[in-house]
């Protein structure tokens, strides 16, 4: 219809709702004598990833459920967003959550067909189902198999945790008037806050000096929050006082200077399963170190 010059162009993208460029480029195509291409792509819904790619986070994904520590959907989500940035290939992710989309959960699921969501579960009972005589047997397993492969001493097994300390010591009971209808003591904070504390020892009673993490934006100049930790302790402000990713990460490189793993000695660190020991980022400085996890 546009050929033949009965309406414009702009009216034909108008009229029909397609892209004006799209028309102008099948008038094109054919004013050159080449045929028009009709077929309609895949737009926004086109992979992300290639074949390869889509099969290394689905090996990434299997293996992490194979060593215990298996993702949540948001946590799945936010390793395809770090995989696509790693690669530095073009994506539509949510750049400002800094995760994928469900379309993309959704296609990744139908693609691999032997990987399930499981039904939530509360902590308590998600804890106590947990710890069974299967899932036991299973992490042993695991165990056995990392230590007959490497043959670790136990000088290099380490088993790390994170803690949470407040700031605010729960009161003993004191000596105080009868009848008074409140009896108060002095306290640092009638709410108090805390601090978390990344922890780390070997077998054989070695610790690796642990990792403060204060919540409050900046640390104090003159080090008064330190006073008193062990040596070669390390301290970063994070508003919220929790352990991620990112901290994680740098806990896990003062880790590395202090048991100084390498191909013919590596480190065995055990973990649990926190969202911070599963980003894209830790996973592979934990394998280029010889750390095994």
């Amino acid at each position: 219809m546009c050929t033949g010059k009965k309406i414009s162009v702009r009216e034909a993208a108008e009229r029909y709702d397609v892209p004006r460029s799209t028309l102008q480029d099948r008038i094109k195509a054919v004013g050159s004598g080449q045929e028009a291409q009709f077929k309609p792509t895949l737009g926004r819904y086109e992979h992300t990833f290639s074949e390869n790619q889509s099969l290394q986070l689905y090996n990434h994904v299997k293996d992490l459920d194979n060593r215990l520590m298996p993702l949540t959907k948001v946590e799945f989500l936010k390793l395809a967003f770090q995989f696509a940035e790693r690669l530095k290939i073009p994506h539509r992710f949510n750049k400002e959550k800094k995760m994928a989309g469900k379309d993309f959960y959704y296609s990744f699921i139908k693609k691999y067909p032997d990987i399930a969501l499981r039904s939530p579960e509360s902590t308590s009972i998600a804890r106590a189902v947990g710890f069974n005589k299967p899932q036991v047997y299973r992490f042993y397993d695991q165990l056995h198999q990392l230590q007959d492969k490497y043959k670790f001493p136990a000088s290099r097994i380490y088993n790390a945790d994170e803690t949470g300390v407040s700031t605010v010591h729960k009161n003993e009971k004191v000596i105080s008037t009868k009848g008074k209808k409140q009896v108060g003591k002095l306290t640092s904070g009638e709410r108090g806050r805390n601090i978390t504390l990344m922890f780390a020892m070997s077998v054989c009673g070695h610790f690796i000096p642990p990792l403060f993490i204060f919540p409050r934006k900046r640390m104090d100049k003159n080090g008064r929050l330190m006073i008193g930790a062990p040596p070669d302790s390390i301290a970063i402000p994070h508003e919220s006082g929790w352990m991620n990713g990112e901290i994680f990460l740098m806990w896990l490189q003062h880790f590395k200077q202090h048991v100084q793993p390498s191909k013919e000695n590596p480190v065995l660190l055990i973990l649990d399963g926190h969202g911070s020991h599963k980003e894209l980022a830790v996973i592979e400085f934990a394998f280029t170190k010889n750390t095994k996890k």
